[in-house]
């Protein structure tokens, strides 16, 4: 009979070396204690379920990392970089081997970013992992909500990666694109520039459309886009889509000769009216979905 400390008990080489001059006190106590940098602390939260954000025979390890970084692709957004996570793991396994592999996905993904696990717990139920995870602004925040008209808008890669992976994978095809849908890189190194140059920004998580337009509503601000200048690895709906993990943000037409700027795609600009506005060969493209809804 497998019991809960037994499953702790597999987490417990990914905390138990981990006090420095961050952490003071890590797992084993009732709570982590972290010592504050005199900094503004970044925190987010994310939650993936089997079925939902992840295939129900994913291995544990991509299950792992893959929760991992959807939920740090929060902080990149805001122009964070990350310090250290929890975890909370809800799990009908009664495979302790399940567990420790699913532990190899979180050591590789922590040790990719130079991150902390903190703590977790874990308890019995359907297959869901809820991550928390903290940080520290690079330069400032990044807000949703301060595009200002006549803004460029850009974002910092193709879209329709981790769907083309989601597809290969259901259909037994070996290609780079799982690995993206399964393991997919949170553009830190963009974050820390745009940081100091953007006027808002947002992790492509639900898609293009959506996620933009959650710039726009909170800004009181539109959007036309330039669907010949979006890169897209599938078809048009790469835009609605989501699973992407790149940034889109906003900044000045003055930044627009920067030279780290110009690596990224310039896909339209930000607009007085409210409403965002797609266009292919000049004809306004209407969407029926514009983006993900776990819900829906």
């Amino acid at each position: 009979m497998i019991s809960e400390s037994a499953i702790l008990n597999c987490f417990q080489h990914l905390v138990e070396n981990e006090l420095n001059d961050l952490v003071l006190v890590g797992s084993g106590d009732d709570a982590a204690v972290i010592k504050s940098q005199n900094k503004d602390l970044v925190h987010s939260l994310d939650i993936s379920k089997i079925n939902t954000h992840f295939p129900k025979d994913s291995m544990p390890e991509d299950i792992a990392y893959r929760s991992i970084a959807v939920a740090l692709s929060d902080l990149a957004a805001m122009g964070a970089y990350p310090a250290f996570i929890s975890i909370g793991l809800t799990s009908h396994s009664t495979d302790l081997d399940w567990y420790k592999k699913f532990t190899i996905g979180i050591e590789n993904i922590l040790n990719e970013y130079d991150i902390k696990l903190v703590g977790g717990d874990v308890t019995n139920g359907e297959l869901s992992i809820c991550v928390n995870v903290f940080g520290y602004a690079y330069e400032k925040n990044i807000l949703r909500s301060n595009a200002k008209i006549g803004d460029l808008i850009y974002i910092t890669g193709p879209l329709g990666e981790g769907r083309k992976g989601l597809i290969d994978w259901v259909n037994k095809e070996k290609s780079s694109y799982v690995r993206k849908f399964f393991n997919p890189k949170i553009p830190f190194d963009k974050s820390e520039y745009i940081s100091k140059y953007a006027s808002s920004c947002i992790d492509i998580s639900d898609g293009l459309i959506k996620d933009l337009g959650s710039i726009c509503m909170q800004s009181g601000v539109g959007a036309e886009i330039d669907y010949e200048n979006i890169p897209v690895t599938n078809d048009i709906h790469d835009l609605s889509y989501g699973d992407d993990y790149k940034l889109c943000y906003t900044c000045s037409p003055d930044q627009k000769d920067n030279e780290l700027i110009s690596e990224d795609y310039c896909i339209g600009e930000i607009t007085s009216q409210t409403e965002i506005l797609i266009k292919k060969d000049n004809l306004v493209i209407d969407f029926k979905k514009n983006g993900w809804d776990s819900f829906a």
